[in-house]
């Protein structure tokens, strides 16, 4: 009996596509439609695909949101990656490293609500999203066990909790000034939230 199961894609031609799938769906997007109303046919179009050559590497419309949260979060760990708490610059650098990522992000707002507003209801893209965030978490636990091991930060603070809190509370703050704050503010946000990140976990006091 001949089969009629069609040839796993290359690599290659998955890249090709999830590229082209990438850049319509932020297309898109950007023209000011939220996800939730974009069709797969209006997502194929705008790549150039037959709509059952989309199914067959996005088998449901929220995947098609997975590699562009990846794309999305893999920036701003980035950013953020290039600048650590042994840097001269202290408060100032860390400052300015979270004005790029808003900066970033504002770029992007269109991604950026999207994912916000399919994490809402979606488990999968929700679940995706937060560990996309378990690496800024991995990365400031890692910073505060390095400063407390070099006695600048209280021996009392519990790394994960407190990197639990500060990063999805950086991410919400973020993610509600990008979509709905003024961007002559960034700088003012940017600055309060790595102060609240220095003094309340990088150079926390000890507590009597």
């Amino acid at each position: 009996m001949t089969s009629t199961r069609r040839p796993a894609a290359s690599p290659e031609r998955r890249d090709l596509v999830e590229a082209g799938v990438i850049a319509a769906t932020e297309h898109l997007l950007s023209q000011g439609a939220t996800f939730t109303e974009l069709t797969m046919q209006q997502i194929a179009t705008q790549a150039g695909l037959a709509r059952s050559t989309l199914y067959l590497y996005f088998p449901e419309k929220s995947t098609v949101l997975l590699p562009i949260a990846k794309r999305l979060g893999d920036g701003a760990f980035d950013i953020i990656n290039g600048w650590s708490p042994r840097d001269p610059s202290g408060l100032d650098g860390l400052a300015d490293a979270i004005l790029e990522v808003i900066r970033y992000y504002r770029e992007r707002a269109h991604v950026l609500a999207a994912i916000n507003e399919v994490s809402g209801y979606d488990r999968v893209v929700r679940e995706y999203w937060n560990a996309e965030l378990d690496k800024f978490i991995d990365l400031s636990q890692e910073w505060l066990r390095t400063e407390q091991g070099a006695g600048r930060t209280s021996a009392d603070l519990d790394p994960l909790t407190a990197s639990l809190v500060i990063i999805h509370g950086s991410n919400q703050a973020i993610a509600s000034h990008v979509t709905r704050g003024d961007p002559s503010r960034d700088a003012v946000v940017a600055r309060e939230i790595a102060a609240n990140q220095w003094f309340g976990g990088l150079r926390r006091s000890d507590t009597d």
